[in-house]
């Protein structure tokens, strides 16, 4: 019997950070039981270099990853949105019913004065523990 491919879709406000580490987070450790993709409200010119460089100890090169902004077909296609925008500081879409939503609420490491390397490396790692949760949960083989 095969297994239906599980679509997640990762959103924040710039998809500079959070939402790309949480997409190669999922893709990384999902594989082909998955399809990811990330988003922002308000995307970004590029991937931050805190991020890439963060990413790059964990052995995930995002270097060529590009900032996208929310496309409505892949939102209405998923099966899991995943908003890692902080509420109350942030803009989320609302996500319709049939779709699960899931709310992580990780403030932007680089929102406050720039933030620092270690500001995205302590998001990586929550956001890589919630990621490998959400995979668990979802009931993704090998996770």
């Amino acid at each position: 019997m095969k297994r239906e491919v599980k679509r997640i879709y990762f959103l924040c406000g710039q998809n500079r950070c959070r939402s790309q580490m949480a997409e190669a987070f999922a893709k990384f450790y999902g594989g082909d039981h998955v399809v990811v993709e990330s988003a922002g409200l308000n995307p970004s010119d590029e991937v931050h270099p805190y991020t890439i460089e963060a990413m790059r100890e964990v052995g995930i090169d995002l270097s060529q990853h590009v900032c996208k902004k929310i496309d409505m077909k892949v939102f209405l296609a998923s099966n899991v949105i995943v908003k890692l925008c902080e509420q109350i500081v942030e803009r989320c879409p609302i996500v319709p019913f049939k779709i699960m939503n899931v709310e992580w609420n990780i403030p932007d490491p680089l929102a406050v004065d720039g933030g620092t390397l270690e500001d995205v490396k302590r998001a990586r790692d929550e956001i890589r523990e919630k990621v490998i949760g959400l995979l668990k949960g979802m009931d993704i083989p090998g996770v």
